[in-house]
């Protein structure tokens, strides 16, 4: 199907396609009546962590007070009003977020957060969407092939930024919202995100010294249990994990910055706030960890290997991988290999969403990329292709022992597995913790514990 639809786009002009989507896009604005000029809008946009910066940005939002609506890859959000996103999509097109800026503007929302993809962008689903903070977080490659190239995919996120000061002035709190590129100044593409117009800029980082317009901490400090920093004589405490939680949390104060909201008010929120569902989602098992996580790309499987090397320095790093298929970067498939042979102890290749491919072919190729690596270097790991994806996170269940670390990518919290005949319900958290009880190596709790030490002191009494 992917093929087939491939070779249709082949044969039409391409303005003919450009104008199809923006006329959809378009269509839906005028048919809703721009719901986005009564509601402040924020754009998040990069290759990882849109959907944990917004839940983020929504929950310090909405503590403060801030009636929020979230267009996310999960859920969607007004107020409190939660709804499961099924279809897949991050940023629905077919009017859809003009009917959820309808919505959340006829129930008092004051801020909207949409999470925006190149795709999407692409696809004009922002046609007639006034943002007033766009927020650029990383850039690297992914969906190559599908846009022609990097520099192609760089192009459509920039769709975000460049109307930005096209759009009319609003209020926040009865003050003026000035148009704001939020911007990490420590991606390699910064500069691009930062050379569009804008009436103010505000970054982020962890270089470079602090100001009211470059947020970097004085300091900053990583456990097993969190993390903290000191930034603006705030000392800031969360239970988000290593360096890229961190960034995610700099990304949010920036936008409070450019609302204009205090730093402080997002303490309490960082404080009692875990993490999403599938993103450094960390599971107790007997003696060791399994971490369920949503990276998919190359660099961000890397990002995740090396956190989680720092964090918890295990004895071995037992890792389950897998890409998607569907004509999806096939490019990536022997690099996400090669990153697995690099960091990983023992390595599970297995099935993600496969869609219309055969799942074999892709997982040979992620194969080959572990294979080059081992025979480039000379070192001798343990590596095996297991089709069934639950067989596979068995697998490295039953090879884990105590203070090991496994760790599963490219599923999070999806509810499907895409495949040749159709979708078929998946749940990663649940999957692991059946593996756990099946292998006999699901935590001891605390209950048992005591049940054990009262035991223990009978008998001693007995005797």
């Amino acid at each position: 199907m992917h093929e087939l639809k491939k070779r249709l786009r082949s044969h039409i002009p391409r303005f003919l396609i450009v104008a199809y989507h923006y006329l959809w896009g378009i269509s839906g604005a005028l048919f809703y009546r721009f719901p986005s000029r009564s509601i402040v809008i924020i754009g998040v946009t990069g290759t990882k962590g849109k959907t944990s910066v917004s839940y983020l940005l929504r929950d310090m939002l909405q503590d403060a007070g801030v009636k929020t609506a979230l267009s996310s890859s999960t859920h969607f959000f007004i107020g409190e009003e939660k709804q499961e996103n099924k279809s897949r999509a991050t940023m629905p097109g077919r009017w859809f977020l003009q009917k959820f800026l309808r919505n959340a503007v006829s129930k008092n929302c004051e801020i909207a957060i949409i999470e925006t993809t190149s795709e999407g962008l692409m696809q004009y689903r922002h046609a007639g969407i006034d943002i007033d903070i766009a927020l650029f977080l990383n850039l690297h490659p992914e969906h190559i092939e599908h846009h022609g190239g990097f520099e192609k995919y760089k192009q459509a996120k920039g769709k975000m930024f460049e109307r930005l000061l096209k759009g009319g002035t609003k209020y926040f709190k009865g003050v003026p919202v000035k148009k704001t590129i939020v911007a990490n100044l420590d991606d390699d593409y910064a500069d691009y995100f930062l050379g569009f117009a804008a009436e103010r800029k505000i970054t982020f980082g962890l270089r470079g010294g602090s100001s009211d317009t470059h947020l970097v901490p004085d300091r900053y400090a990583f456990k097993t249990t969190g993390l903290s920093f000191f930034l603006e004589k705030t000392v800031f405490s969360s239970s988000l994990l290593g360096t890229q939680g961190l960034y995610n949390i700099l990304a949010c104060l920036a936008v409070l910055r450019a609302l204009e909201l205090p730093l402080t008010c997002a303490k309490d929120t960082l404080f009692h706030v875990r993490g999403l569902s599938g993103r450094f989602d960390i599971i107790p098992a007997k003696g060791f960890k399994v971490i369920v996580d949503y990276a998919h790309t190359p660099q961000s499987i890397e990002d995740l290997y090396k956190n989680v090397l720092s964090i918890f320095k295990p004895p071995k790093m037992l890792c389950v991988i897998g890409s998607a298929g569907g004509l999806r970067d096939k490019w990536k498939r022997p690099v996400i290999g090669k990153i697995a042979a690099q960091y990983c102890s023992d390595i599970v290749i297995t099935n993600e969403d496969p869609f219309d491919e055969d799942p074999l072919v892709i997982m040979r190729s992620i194969e080959q990329g572990v294979k080059n690596y081992l025979e480039e270097f000379d070192f001798k790991k343990e590596y095996e292709v297991i089709e069934d994806r639950y067989s596979a996170i068995v697998k490295v269940i039953k090879q884990a022992q105590r203070s090991d670390v496994v760790v599963l990518v490219g599923k999070g919290s999806e509810n499907t597995i895409e495949t040749q005949s159709g979708s078929v319900a998946w749940n990663e958290r649940e999957a692991v913790m059946r593996a756990l009880r099946e292998c006999k190596k699901t935590p001891t709790t605390q209950k048992s514990k005591q049940s054990s030490a009262k035991k223990a002191t009978k008998q001693k009494k007995s005797s």
